[in-house]
């Protein structure tokens, strides 16, 4: 079967629609996303499954985090402490296949010697990736799993209540999804703003985490915003996410490659390998230069004024109450 994708969530919410049933209405759609995939992901074939699950997963976990004052506390935290194990266990996986699709991708430009010598690199990511798939496929199948998908589907099926005490909970939706999407703004810029030349990638890796969150929570509630007014901030956001998101890359190859040295035993073939390891690792870190460079640029973009004057347009009373 093919992949499932995980499409935006995108539904259209009336402007009375309470902030507790239009999340209600998007958890529903990601758990479908979810369960679409799971068998896929299982098989492992096809890494598309993989991919499309968890883009939901992540979504999950994002929009948990925004939760306060909508969700019973209890709830709340139950799903997120399954959904930072579930973003962590496909992650592993995930970041392998990248790097071996990389390699893949690399060979003509590597040439034969090169791409040759790697083999034992090759061979070692894929042992790597075998077990981490192995790993995941029994945790999908495992009770801790099973747990997760009944404890959230008990609560998406359970009666919201008519008088919800909870401080957001009744509150329209157009007020929660602009407060929300208020703050993380004003968090991307604040974190972005202070990134210098000197700052560590975990700088980025937080500012990426950030630009994530923003881009989520913009995409669940785009239905109730202007189309035309939302697609050059969604892009341009699309774009710096992108940029961080290969300097992530960069930084977990590097990783790899370090991991792989460590192991490395003393033999004429594996020393070939670590002659063209040395040479992988100088090609990473000169991408990582111009990623940098790259980054200042699209993040210039965001922090345009104009940019600045759409993004408050959309989402009025952004600073909340």
């Amino acid at each position: 079967m093919p992949p499932v994708v995980a499409s935006n969530p995108d539904l259209n919410f009336t402007a009375s629609t309470r902030a507790d049933e239009a999340v209600r209405a998007i958890m529903q759609r990601l758990l479908g996303m979810m369960n679409a995939n799971v068998t896929g992901v299982h098989a492992g074939a096809d890494p598309e499954f993989l991919h499309n699950f968890r883009i939901a997963v992540r979504r999950q976990h994002v929009l948990l985090g925004q939760l306060r004052g909508v969700m019973p506390q209890r709830n709340r935290r139950q799903l997120s402490r399954g959904f930072a194990w579930l973003n962590e266990i496909t992650g592993r996986v995930r970041d392998l296949d990248v790097y071996l699709h990389m390699l893949e991708a690399d060979k003509n430009s590597l040439g034969p010697a090169m791409s040759n010598d790697l083999a034992p690199l090759r061979e070692f990511l894929q042992h790597r990736q075998q077990r981490a798939h192995q790993q995941l496929a029994e945790s999908l199948t495992s009770r801790r799993y099973t747990r997760l998908i009944a404890t959230w589907t008990a609560y998406l099926t359970s009666p919201l209540p008519a008088h919800n005490r909870l401080s957001d909970a009744r509150r329209p939706w157009p007020s929660f999804a602009n407060r929300r999407i208020g703050r993380m703004l004003r968090r991307v810029m604040k974190q972005g703003n202070a990134i210098r030349a000197h700052s560590p990638p975990q700088d980025l890796h937080a500012l990426r985490k950030s630009c994530k969150k923003l881009r989520y929570l913009m995409e669940f509630f785009q239905g109730g915003y202007p189309a035309i007014m939302l697609e050059q901030p969604l892009n341009v956001l699309k774009s710096l996410q992108d940029v961080l998101g290969e300097y992530q890359d960069l930084q977990v190859q590097q990783a790899f490659l370090v991991k792989f040295r460590q192991q490395a035993s003393p033999t004429p073939v594996m020393k070939n390998a670590l002659c063209a390891i040395k040479l992988m690792r100088h090609r990473l870190e000169k991408r990582k230069i111009k990623v940098r460079k790259l980054f200042k640029q699209h993040f210039a973009v965001l922090a345009e004024t104009r940019q600045q004057k759409t993004f408050n347009q959309l989402f009025n009373k952004m600073k909340g109450r």
